[in-house]
């Protein structure tokens, strides 16, 4: 009887096991829970400089869409790559890993009547237009419907265009010298005419503006306007009879600290100090009145002795930086120093390094007239007027360091506005907040950017 009992209780678990086991749920999920790119197809062209209609060769690579991230936007249905895909890619068949919650998942181009196309991942999706998603879920009770784009930069990254703004303008004609600046959202131009120095200023740094001209007081004629730094709000350039002048606004000028009795050339001006070179000397002053010798390794007399220019840096980790070129008798190429610190290395503390032209480095700085350096997209470029052997012609080229003034190569793709290439006169520029680099010359405005960096941060 007992174990009549036992086969009975075992019938009844069996049984109910596998009522369980061929039970299935229908649920009414219906998302999308991922999407990624497959591998992209690029075409990357690289384009005459005058004429950029004319494509001089063509290389075809590809890039990882996985790189690209495809953000979701649950609630308003919206899957797209916040950061867009470089400039050439081919969206006409890419493959796409959709992850989704469930029965199925088609597709069709947004906005079209065409049939419902059921989902593979094998499939290569054309996707040069935005395409519909469509869910359903494993019950049938439940749809949604999403809209898939993929962004493509419509410009090359690396590629730097030029636009004039302006020519003729008279507040810049006649200047002997130039020396160009942004401050307060403005362009300025400090420049020397025979009746004395005058500030040039424009409305905006937009691409439309007006000019306006102001007579500077209270700078001597003597002042060397290319030793002009900023600081804080503040202005500073030095004279040929070792006087340092000081303004908040470019028009009143006023004398500070002490006349330095052998002349000086200002050099840079940092938070801290005051750095100049006199009679084959760098020095350094908290307030151009006490100066004391700064330590170099190498001798002072490898010094740069005219065209001085420096730049202040901030690298990516968190030092600080002057990089100075400028001119030495004898030289073939312009000559380059560099002094660093950071939180742990104080400022006084640290030397200047020379960097000499050796076998390993044989691409120098060349000297070029006009000589102009700006700090731009994390690198040091140098352009100007004609050099003195001859090799390049005004605005011919752009030089880029990358590593801080050891070696310069002419760059193929930033090229100078073309139009202005072999000009005569001086040459003036800057760079606003905007990554903008303003070209003055001949009472002419230009204005360039590199594509990439006038992308939208996401």
């Amino acid at each position: 009887m007992i174990w009549s009992l036992l086969l009975v209780a075992l019938s009844i678990m069996m049984s109910s096991c596998a009522s369980d086991d061929s039970t299935i749920t229908h649920d009414d999920y219906c998302y999308i829970k991922s999407v990624t790119l497959g591998a992209v197809k690029r075409t990357i062209e690289k384009r005459d400089r005058k004429d950029r209609s004319v494509v001089i060769s063509s290389t075809s690579t590809s890039v990882s869409g996985s790189a690209f991230l495809m953000t979701i936007d649950q609630r308003n249905n919206i899957i797209e790559n916040r950061d867009s895909l470089p400039y050439g890619c081919q969206l006409s068949a890419v493959t796409v890993t959709i992850n989704f919650s469930g029965s199925m998942v088609s597709y069709r181009e947004k906005g079209s009547n065409a049939e419902w196309i059921s989902y593979s991942a094998t499939d290569s999706l054309n996707l040069t237009k935005p395409l519909e998603l469509y869910t359903v879920s494993n019950d049938q009770q439940s749809s949604r419907i999403y809209t898939l784009k993929v962004n493509v930069h419509k410009q090359e990254g690396d590629s730097l265009y030029w636009n004039m703004c302006e020519s003729e303008v008279e507040p810049l004609e006649g200047m002997m010298d130039m020396k160009a600046f942004v401050m307060n959202d403005k362009l300025l131009v400090l420049g020397q005419k025979t009746t004395g120095i005058f500030l040039a200023e424009r409305s905006s740094i937009e691409a439309e503006g007006t000019w306006e001209e102001t007579a500077t007081t209270g700078i001597p004629l003597t002042a060397n306007l290319q030793t002009l730094r900023q600081q804080n709000g503040s202005l500073f350039l030095s004279t040929t009879d070792g006087e340092i002048f000081s303004s908040t606004d470019a028009k009143v000028w006023q004398q500070t600290g002490t006349t330095y009795p052998d002349g000086l050339t200002l050099i840079e001006k940092t938070a801290n100090f005051f750095y100049a070179i006199s009679d084959g000397k760098l020095l350094r002053s908290t307030d151009a009145e006490s100066w004391e010798e700064e330590r170099l390794d190498t001798e002072a007399g490898l010094l740069p002795t005219s065209e001085f220019r420096a730049l202040s840096l901030q690298q990516a980790n968190g030092n600080s930086r002057i990089v100075m070129l400028g001119h030495r008798d004898g030289s073939t190429n312009a000559v380059v120093w560099n002094k660093m610190w950071n939180e742990t290395e104080k400022e006084e503390d640290m030397g200047w390094i020379f960097f000499p032209i050796t076998p390993e480095n044989r691409i120098p700085c060349p000297l070029l007239q006009y000589f102009n350096l700006l700090p731009y997209d994390g690198k040091c470029i140098a352009f100007g007027g004609a050099s003195t052997d001859e090799k390049y012609k005004a605005l011919d080229a752009m030089f880029i360091s990358q590593d801080y003034g050891i070696t310069w190569r002419p760059d193929e793709e930033l090229h100078m506005p073309i139009e202005l290439e072999g000009i005569e006169g001086c040459i003036t520029s800057a760079v606003d907040k905007n990554n903008f680099i303003w070209i003055i010359t001949n009472a002419q405005v230009w204005r360039g950017r590199l594509n990439r960096l006038g992308f939208e941060q996401q």
